[in-house]
Parts: C-alpha cells; sequence; structure tokens
C-alpha cells in the first residue's frame, strides 16, 4: 500500500484551542446581538360594558346503535323507550327549533351508557 500524505490534524486543533503555526488564527466567533423583541399587541374588540352577560345552559345528547342513532341519555338521564325514539338527525332537528346550538359532537368512549358512542353537546342562551 502506499503511504497517504500527512495532513494536520484541524480538527483537534480546533477542539483543543491550539493555533496551527502555518496557518493563520481562526476569526473570533461572532456574537450576535441580541435586541428585545416586544410581543405582538394583540387587539381586541372592547367588552361590552353592560351588566348583563349572556348566561348559557348547555345539553348533552347521548346516543347509541339500536337501528340508526337514536338518543338515550340527555344529561345523564336514560330515556323512556328510547329504542322507539327518533334518529340522530330528527332529534337535532327538534333541538335547533328549541333554540339550541351544536356546539360539538364526539365519537367516544361511553359517557353515560355502556354503549353509547357519540355525544352531543349544544347550548342555548338562558
Amino acid at each position: 500500500m502506499t503511504e497517504r500524505k500527512g495532513t494536520p490534524d484541524i480538527l483537534g486543533q480546533i477542539l483543543s484551542g491550539a493555533a496551527s503555526a502555518d496557518q493563520p488564527p481562526a476569526p473570533a466567533a461572532v456574537q450576535p446581538s441580541v435586541v428585545p423583541v416586544a410581543p405582538p399587541q394583540v387587539t381586541r374588540a372592547p367588552r361590552a360594558t353592560t351588566s348583563k352577560q349572556a348566561k348559557w345552559e348547555y345539553l348533552i345528547v347521548s346516543f347509541h346503535e339500536q337501528n340508526g342513532w337514536r338518543a338515550r341519555f340527555v344529561n345523564g338521564h336514560e330515556l323512556e323507550n328510547w329504542p322507539q325514539g327518533p334518529q340522530l338527525h330528527h332529534v337535532l332537528d327538534q333541538l335547533g327549533e328549541e333554540g339550541w346550538e351544536l356546539i360539538n359532537v364526539v365519537k367516544a368512549e361511553p359517557l353515560y351508557g355502556t354503549m353509547d358512542r357519540i355525544q352531543a353537546f349544544l347550548k342555548r342562551q338562558k
């Protein structure tokens, strides 16, 4: 094998802080100037200064699969004859007519019953 040409250990010199005799010293590290930056100003609409704040009431309807999704629990209370009750879309239509606004629907683990898998969260102004 042919012998490789010897090269200076530049990395070793840099890590140890030693300068090579045949190389000019490396320039000093430039420290970035730190300029404090103010957080952006968030402009919000002024709050109403009336003494009456909106009050809300909430409703949680849990649905169970029984020949279609049917309301089974309303705020934790099981409905009578729920297997013969209206299906999900009819329940939501009726609640909308009564002033309830659907704010979220989740498909998750049971909240009230052992088989309810869909919960609808609604609110309306008191």
